[in-house]
């Protein structure tokens, strides 16, 4: 499968040199379908049943560190995906025992607790207000809303709650890794966001 194929070659080159490997493979750059397939391999590949040694682990976590926060630089995926495998990596790594060493920062709950952060598109209070708004337009959506059996889908019009989704998906994550953190702040500012989580 070329996905397959892709993954032995990022593999292949050094870290520091995985985003040249990415600029010569797509120079008209490539589809976040592709950065998701790329995403899930490499979750799949650093699972605690897959047998590896402690040295490759390692390095599979710092492959899928690179590979996220380059998706994310390049714009191949938008921040809030980016954030949500992030942090589905860290947590990934936190099962681990005796852990994984040699981990980057950012794969340790901290660091990708905050990176996570840091990418959610909206305020507390913004998010809440485009929640009503949501909740508004679902409830007041007339029949055109729904496209008849057989029928063509037209979005023309519809309001677009990407930023709110994006909230959503980053706190989904955020969650799991939440009973790690040890950096005060961080703690303070995920369970702000958690606290208002069942109003979105």
């Amino acid at each position: 499968m070329w996905i397959d194929t892709d993954l032995r070659e990022i593999r292949s080159v050094p870290i520091e040199q995985i985003a040249g490997w990415v600029a010569r493979r797509f120079p008209d750059g490539t589809s976040p379908q592709w950065w998701l397939a790329v995403f899930e391999s490499l979750e799949v590949d650093v699972l605690p049943f897959r047998d590896a040694t402690s040295s490759r682990r390692a390095r599979d976590f710092k492959v899928g560190a690179e590979v996220i926060g380059l998706a994310v630089r390049l714009e191949g995926v938008r921040p809030a995906v980016g954030a949500y495998w992030m942090l589905r990596l860290a947590t990934v790594a936190r099962r681990f025992e005796p852990p994984v060493f040699d981990l980057p920062e950012i794969l340790l709950p901290d660091g990708a607790a905050k990176w996570a952060l840091g990418k959610i598109p909206l305020t507390r209070e913004r998010a809440i207000e485009e929640s009503e708004v949501q909740r508004v337009w679902y409830l007041n959506a007339d029949e055109s809303y729904y496209a008849p059996v057989g029928g063509e889908v037209i979005l023309t019009g519809e309001p677009k709650f990407e930023a709110l989704q994006d909230v959503e998906m980053i706190l989904s994550a955020l969650h799991r890794i939440s009973a790690y953190i040890e950096d005060e702040e961080i703690d303070r500012e995920i369970h702000a966001w958690l606290e208002i989580r069942d109003r979105l």
